[in-house]
């Protein structure tokens, strides 16, 4: 770093004010000032650390600038600590100076001495691979549901819609629950992250509607997200009950057809998984099946990722063929290796390859978290890396017992 810039975290409610100022300028006309300043006063688990600053030495201004905002996310059952990358920005000025890559050498510091299992960004395209990252988990879906496919009908009698408040928070959070039971990978927002989303969230670019639908009837009561900015000219809709019933879903999909025509919206975009049961219902009544985006994703320590998931692990080799495996397995990333040490069906130990193992598994780096995401099986992955490959049938039955393809989806914290 030359003299003229400082590389410091946050260290006052001053480098707020000073944020604001920096990402109003380089997001414009988005008010993503805003965001950071109410993310770095608000959301929760944020620290001062956690806003990695560049700062000019003479004028004492912030050129430079992101946060680590810490998720919380659920891998069946396992909680999984998380660091995101974001807000990221310099000002035009002071980019192509290599500021933005010494301080994710500082970010990745961090990731290892706070523990953090993944480092997340949703990012613009083609720019975070030269950092490690890679695209791991479905992001932003666009299954685009024409006004006209939905008949107008008058909504149930006994069908009541009104906005979510602070006293539902027990309600959206059991929701939560059935949410996370349908994905292998989710997001686990507790009682302080339903509260930042319902009131100083609101004040953000992320701030959404939630909706709370209530049938008198037959008692049953399901919820929706409308965020008020995002991709497209459609309204959006990023969350449904995962459980919605069908006459329940096209109740709502009426109530949201009244609310793109009143916004002058064309049509409805759902933010969901294909697989979700409004977006397969979408699907069979002419919405086409939308092709998402993805999570940039990458795993700081294999060995410490690989431990936290050894409850995983040891369960799905239990189900399997090779319930009582008691062996040596190597994960070799070409640069490196990791030994999985077996014993009866449980992982005894996770440690750096010593010595020979003739039963082991080939990948490079970048695909790992791909694969044990479950976002693309290894013979996939081959088709676009042919150096991915196991040394033996039976090597190649154990990677996929331990690493199978699933099904995730991440909601939105903030």
């Amino acid at each position: 770093m030359d003299k003229n810039h400082i590389i410091r975290r946050a260290n006052s409610s001053a480098d707020a004010e000073k944020l604001h100022t920096l990402f109003t300028e380089v997001f414009h006309p988005d008010d993503v000032g805003s965001l950071a300043e109410t993310m770095f006063k608000h959301l929760p688990g944020m620290e001062n650390k956690y806003w990695f600053i560049v700062e000019e030495k003479q004028t004492g201004d912030i050129i430079s600038a992101f946060a680590l905002i810490p998720w919380v996310w659920e891998l069946e059952g396992i909680k999984l600590k998380v660091a995101e990358m974001g807000i990221v920005g310099t000002l035009e000025k002071y980019r192509q100076q290599g500021l933005m890559r010494i301080l994710n050498q500082e970010f990745d510091k961090t990731l290892q001495k706070d523990n953090f299992d993944i480092a997340i960004i949703q990012g613009i395209p083609g720019f975070y691979g030269q950092f490690g990252y890679s695209y791991s988990i479905p992001l932003e879906n666009h299954i685009n549901l024409p006004l006209h496919t939905i008949q107008p009908k008058e909504i149930e009698r006994g069908c009541t819609f009104r906005l979510a408040g602070i006293e539902d928070i027990p309600f959206l959070m059991k929701e939560d629950e059935i949410y996370r039971a349908n994905y292998s990978i989710s997001a686990f927002r507790d009682e302080a992250h339903w509260r930042y989303m319902l009131t100083e969230g609101l004040k953000t670019e992320y701030g959404s509607e939630f909706w709370i639908m209530e049938n008198k009837q037959n008692s049953e009561k399901k919820y929706c997200r409308i965020p008020e900015d995002g991709f497209g000219t459609g309204l959006i809709i990023s969350e449904i009950s995962e459980d919605i019933s069908i006459d329940a879903l096209g109740n709502l999909f009426l109530f949201c057809k009244e609310k793109a025509l009143d916004r002058d919206k064309p049509y409805i975009r759902l933010n969901l998984h294909n697989n979700s049961r409004a977006g397969r219902m979408a699907i069979s009544m002419g919405a086409k099946e939308g092709t998402p985006y993805a999570w940039q994703i990458k795993i700081p320590e294999k060995a410490f990722f690989l431990r936290t998931i050894k409850p995983i692990l040891e369960k799905r080799i239990t189900a399997s063929s090779f319930s009582g495996f008691s062996d040596k397995f190597r994960l070799n990333f070409y640069k490196s290796t990791v030994d999985l040490i077996w014993k009866n069906g449980e992982l005894i130990s996770v440690k750096p390859g010593q010595g020979e193992c003739p039963f082991s598994f080939s990948l490079s780096d970048e695909l790992f978290p791909i694969l044990s995401l479950g976002y693309r099986t290894w013979q996939e992955l081959r088709y676009i890396k042919p150096d991915i490959f196991p040394n033996s049938e039976g090597s190649a039955l154990f990677v996929e017992t331990l690493f199978p393809p699933s099904n995730s989806w991440i909601y939105e914290q903030y």
